[in-house]
Formats: C-alpha cells, sequence, structure tokens
C-alpha cells in the first residue's frame, strides 16, 4: 500500500492509503481513508459522507474508473475538499 498526506487550503490533514484491486476482470485503484478530522455534530453516515465501510477501513465512495494512482490521488484530494466543506458548512456533496 502506497500512502500518502493531502492538505487542503485551509490546512486540514488528511491522511490515505491507495491499492490497486481487481473486480470483475478490471484493475482500478480504492483511496483508503486512514486519518481525517472528526464529523463534529455533522452526520457521519456513509452515504452522506461519500464513504465504503469494508471490514475494519473506509474507502473513499467513487464511482467510475480509477485506473492510475495519480487518478486515485485526485479522487481523494477531491473527497478531502468536499469532506472540509461539509464538516465546516453542513453543504453536501455535490
Amino acid at each position: 500500500m502506497t500512502t500518502d498526506i493531502y492538505k487542503t487550503k485551509l490546512g486540514t490533514k488528511f491522511r490515505f492509503g491507495f491499492e490497486l484491486r481487481e473486480k470483475d476482470g478490471e484493475k482500478n485503484f480504492v483511496a483508503l481513508i486512514l486519518d481525517q478530522p472528526s464529523y463534529g455534530d455533522r452526520d457521519s453516515d456513509l452515504h452522506i459522507t461519500h464513504r465504503i465501510h469494508e471490514g475494519y477501513d473506509h474507502l473513499v465512495c467513487w464511482v467510475g474508473p480509477v485506473p492510475t494512482l495519480d487518478d486515485a490521488k485526485i479522487v481523494a484530494s477531491l473527497w478531502a475538499d468536499f469532506t472540509e466543506r461539509y464538516i465546516l458548512t453542513g453543504q453536501p456533496f455535490p
């Protein structure tokens, strides 16, 4: 697993792990959420926060192919930015 830290424009840090996985003959990267800020008083429902619970892990929920590590890092950074916005304002993901 490759790990990386993403820092938002406001300085909030998120830590992700990236793994290449195969499903139905297709290989795609997934972004595991290793560390993130608390949702505080916001609803932390998986659907609302665009996360998937898998075993002990939470993954970024993303529809569509993520064929490269660079793509996975972009997906994770977008998720982190929208998560920060949701925590601060309550505004849902687009």
